[in-house]
């Protein structure tokens, strides 16, 4: 994860990331 998700959605987000104050965290332990 760390991609920034102002304006599109997180990439990683079908690696289990999720956006938060617009940056794309890891919800376990997925980097």
């Amino acid at each position: 994860c760390g991609e920034t998700c102002v304006i599109f959605p997180c990439i990683s987000a079908a690696f289990g990331c999720s956006c938060k104050d617009t940056v794309c965290y890891k919800n376990s332990l997925v980097n």
